[in-house]
């Protein structure tokens, strides 16, 4: 039965990818894989099929740790408003801990009369959760160094080894919340396992690229290793590494002109705190800002963007989301549509700026996604920019139906180069031009995508 549970688990996959991703389809047998597990879990009690499909439900808030890989396919399968996606990364800063507290709220009151219990069975699971993790990428990592073909099958089955690892241990955990035990017959296991593993070795294949990409490379900030972030002096020293682009951020001050800044207030990089908004453009730039140990001042984004003409490097122009987009894009495009190169690219975290951009017939315009945890959603973006760490293969098939790029930040690891090259993406973003530059001419290993897969799955 518990070769059988681990077949429906795998075959996950399938369901995910003949139906061409249909969530309702998924949704289903995500249902079905749960009420299977928890009716092989259950199986000592005499229960009926409403207290069963109880367990169940009350089951899912232990989802995201539990394994059933078609709760991955079904998160990145179903597609979100738009809009309400776009509501909710702008104010994740105040949505998310209220979601945090209510999800550990309910899990608490669903514990709370045998905590002092579960918390030694959680413990142990979490534990060997890890360590498994562990040992899995401390065997690829010695795969890598023999490299080749042999790296890349030895990736694709210890990433099948989690898969069915981690949903083994949830079930185990379940058991011993119930005071039994997972028993295991291991040869018979052993060749069940096998088998499962043969079965789900064509899937494997598809999360792990047979070779990696060389993707264009764009300077995060405009700094290369050093210097003050999105200042004139460092783009001038980041120039002649000849990144594809180099991204900068804009921001509104008081009297509207646009100043080159990442943050909203001066407080990190002068001890002073000011809000830029609130404060006029001749104020900021006599301010000293101080980074990596070298100092600097606010540069005006026409400053800043004649110097880069100057030196004819191209711009990735991130416009800051704020409470007036209206009037921010207004007079963006009142102040620089006639002055911008053709080079110049364009993207934010904000779809209203994003879908002011496109009418005003400004391109490519990209769409700043700071998490992927559900499909991408459905918008009039030309690429869209997202952080590496919650990247997958989903995400970048996705991508590639809707012909988008990605854009991936801020990639400055080693391991986390070889993860996204793994991935196929077309551009990377990040704060060690030269350094990316030259890790690009190394072959690279598959211990970052098994991590970032480890991670993600």
């Amino acid at each position: 039965m518990l070769i059988i549970l681990l077949l429906l688990n795998v075959s996950s996959y399938w369901v995910y990818h003949n139906s061409g991703g249909n969530p309702l389809l998924l949704l289903i047998w995500l249902l079905l894989g749960l009420i299977a597990s928890y009716a092989w879990v259950e199986r000592a009690q005499a229960l009926t099929w409403w207290q069963l499909l109880g367990h169940s439900l009350r089951g899912s808030l232990w989802l995201p740790f539990s394994g059933l890989l078609a709760f991955n396919f079904w998160r990145y399968s179903w597609q979100p408003p738009s809009g309400l996606l776009d509501q909710f990364l702008n104010h994740r800063w105040q949505i998310l801990p209220l979601l945090l507290v209510l999800y550990l709220g309910i899990i608490g009151f669903s514990v709370r009369h045998h905590f002092s219990e579960y918390l030694p069975h959680m413990l142990r699971w979490l534990g060997l959760l890890l360590l498994l993790a562990v040992s899995l990428l401390i065997v690829q990592w010695g795969s890598d160094q023999i490299g080749g073909t042999f790296s890349r099958y030895s990736v694709r089955l210890l990433w099948l080894v989690w898969l069915n690892g981690k949903y083994l241990l949830w079930l185990d955990l379940l058991l011993r919340l119930r005071q039994q035990q997972l028993a295991l017959d291991y040869r018979w296991f052993s060749v069940g396992l096998l088998l499962v593993i043969i079965l789900a070795w064509p899937m494997s294949g598809q999360f792990f690229a047979k070779t990696a990409t060389q993707p264009q490379i764009i300077a995060h900030r405009g700094v290369n290793g050093q210097g003050v972030q999105n200042t004139i002096s460092a783009l001038r020293s980041t120039v002649p590494a000849q990144p594809s682009l180099v991204e900068i951020d804009l921001r509104t001050t008081h009297d509207q002109q646009f100043i080159v800044s990442h943050d909203a207030d001066t407080q990190h990089l002068t001890g002073q705190a000011n809000n830029i908004a609130h404060t006029n453009l001749a104020h900021l730039q006599h301010l000293t800002l101080t980074e990596n140990g070298q100092h600097a001042h606010y540069a005006s984004f026409a400053d800043y963007l004649q110097t880069a003409q100057k030196v004819k490097q191209p711009l990735l122009i991130e416009l800051k989301a704020s409470d007036h987009f209206q009037r921010m894009a207004r007079e963006f495009v009142q102040q620089y549509r006639t002055k911008l190169p053709a080079s110049a690219q364009f993207h934010s975290a904000s779809l209203t700026l994003v879908n002011l951009l496109k009418q005003a017939r400004f391109t490519p315009v990209g769409y700043i996604l700071p998490f992927t945890q559900t499909g991408l959603p459905a918008t009039h973006a030309d690429f869209y920019s997202v952080d590496w760490r919650t990247l997958n293969p989903l995400i970048v098939a996705q991508a590639r139906q809707q012909g988008k790029p990605l854009y991936v930040w801020t990639v400055d690891q080693v391991w986390a180069l070889q993860a996204v090259r793994h991935l196929n993406t077309a551009v990377v973003i990040t704060d060690q031009t030269s350094q990316v530059q030259q890790q690009l001419h190394q072959p690279a290993g598959y211990n970052g995508n098994l991590l970032l897969l480890l991670a993600n799955f």
